[in-house]
């Protein structure tokens, strides 16, 4: 198990500021966790965003599919626009809802 312990973490704000911060990390190809607000609907097809399932993590997930579909279900368009940096960057992505987090990595 990828151990997420010395990745920065930010929280989800939809502010410039924040998303600015986003895309830096992922510009640089550096790992960065986003602490999502409460009530964020989690619901991706595992098999559609190619994430392999493990307990009540999916893991290596395509960021633009996956994120596309986080954006729509929680109308969220940034996030949508952070999934094609990510892709575009190389990145995948592990969603995290226990510890309502979405993880971007190598």
């Amino acid at each position: 198990m990828r151990d997420y312990s010395n990745m920065p973490k930010l929280e989800w704000n939809d502010d410039k500021a924040t998303i600015a911060k986003i895309k830096t990390q992922i510009m640089r190809e550096e790992p960065v966790i986003l602490i999502m607000p409460e009530g964020f609907k989690y619901n991706v097809d595992a098999i559609a965003c190619n994430c392999t399932e493990r307990a009540e993590l999916l893991i290596e997930c395509r960021p633009d599919v996956a994120m596309s579909t986080l954006a729509e279900h929680n109308a969220m368009p940034m996030l949508r626009e952070i999934g094609e940096a990510a892709k575009s960057a190389g990145m995948r992505i592990d969603i995290d809802p226990e510890d309502s987090r979405l993880i971007l990595h190598d």
